[in-house]
């Protein structure tokens, strides 16, 4: 997934809430269906992975014959699609046989964005690049500034998604950590060190 952001793209935050911006600015959803807004946020979790449509049908409507579930995701893939047409009137969601994935041509995501950051940060931390590492965990960490999606809290699916990122963002948290004492930067170590409220991080 590229994570530079074009401001041409609509913009989604998940962390706190899904919100969605277009030139820095909320745009309002009109969502056709609590179902299209869920398949919505599944598919923010797939990120670019193209996911097969069973698999979609399995998470929106558990244990459903498939004939039924097969209708009922038709229905719903085309009220997501309705949803953004007052969005600059982009499709969200591209299509490549049986599998979808979002359209990242026009819309980039923070979770996106915060896993890159994240997963490029510790990779460089244990090649010893610190430099390197401490400006990819820095922008993980701007990122994350609440839990993702928590207006989703029964969602098995989102929870699997949240507690893993929450574990990357403590690991974040506890490299920068690392970076800052041994820099000397007390107000680093300070101002980091307060981002303890967060209920997903737990100091090891």
């Amino acid at each position: 997934m590229k994570t530079t952001h074009n401001p041409e793209k609509i913009f989604i935050r998940t962390f706190g809430g899904l919100t969605i911006y277009r030139h820095h600015a909320p745009v309002a959803i009109s969502w056709e269906s609590q179902k299209a807004r869920l398949l919505f946020c599944y598919l923010l979790i797939t990120s670019d992975q193209w996911v097969h449509r069973d698999q979609l049908l399995e998470l929106l409507w558990p244990g459903c014959e498939h004939e039924s579930g097969s209708k009922n995701f038709k229905t719903t893939l085309s009220r997501l699609r309705k949803s953004f047409q007052g969005a600059r009137n982009l499709n969200p969601v591209l299509t490549q046989g049986d599998a979808y994935r979002l359209n990242f041509e026009a819309i980039a995501c923070d979770n996106g964005v915060f896993r890159d950051n994240a997963v490029a940060g510790i990779k460089h931390m244990t090649r010893n690049e610190v430099k390197s590492a401490r400006e990819h965990l820095e922008k993980a960490q701007e990122l994350y500034v609440a839990e993702f999606l928590p207006e989703e809290p029964t969602d098995a699916f989102i929870g699997a998604s949240r507690q893993e990122l929450a574990g990357l963002f403590t690991t974040v948290l506890n490299y920068l950590e690392r970076i800052y004492a041994a820099e000397e930067r007390t107000d680093l170590l300070a101002s980091l060190r307060s981002l303890s409220h967060f209920p997903s991080f737990q100091r090891n």
